[in-house]
C-alpha cells in the first residue's frame, strides 16, 4: 500500500517536471519565432493556423518517442510478467492509451504557450523591425 502510494507520488512529480521542461522548451521556441508569428498574423493567419504550425513539430516528436518506446516497454513488461506464477498477457490498448495520454499532456503543455504567442498583438513583435 505504501509502495503504491509512493510510486504514484513520484510518478506525478516526474510528470510535473517533464511538463515544466516541455513548457520551457515551448517558451524558448515561441520567443525565437515571435517575428514569424507576427508576420503571419499581419498577413491574415488565424490563431488556429498558428497553433497548428507551432504544435505539429511537438506531435511529430511525441509520436516518434512513442514508436521507439512502445516495443521496448512491451519487451520489458513481457519479460517481467513471465516471472509471476499467474500468467497474464499485455493488451495492445494499454500502449495506445499511454500514447494518447502522453500526446494529450504534451499538447496541453505546449498549447498554453502557443496560444499565448498566437493571440498576442502582432505590432508588439514587429515594433522594432
Amino acid at each position: 500500500m505504501l509502495q503504491a502510494r509512493l510510486l504514484s507520488v513520484f510518478t506525478l512529480i516526474a510528470l510535473f517536471i517533464c511538463s515544466m521542461g516541455l513548457f520551457g522548451l515551448a517558451l524558448i521556441i515561441t520567443q525565437n519565432r515571435t517575428k514569424e508569428i507576427g508576420v503571419r498574423k499581419v498577413n491574415g493567419a488565424r490563431v488556429s493556423e498558428i497553433l497548428t504550425l507551432l504544435n505539429k513539430d511537438y506531435i511529430k516528436w511525441v509520436a516518434l518517442a512513442f514508436f521507439i518506446a512502445c516495443p521496448a516497454a512491451w519487451f520489458a513488461m513481457d519479460k517481467w510478467l513471465e516471472n509471476f506464477v499467474y500468467k497474464t498477457t499485455l493488451s495492445w490498448w494499454i500502449f495506445v492509451l499511454a500514447g494518447i495520454l502522453a500526446l494529450g499532456i504534451a499538447l496541453f503543455t505546449v498549447s498554453l504557450q502557443s496560444f499565448r504567442a498566437a493571440s498576442r498583438n502582432p505590432v508588439e513583435a514587429l515594433r522594432y523591425e
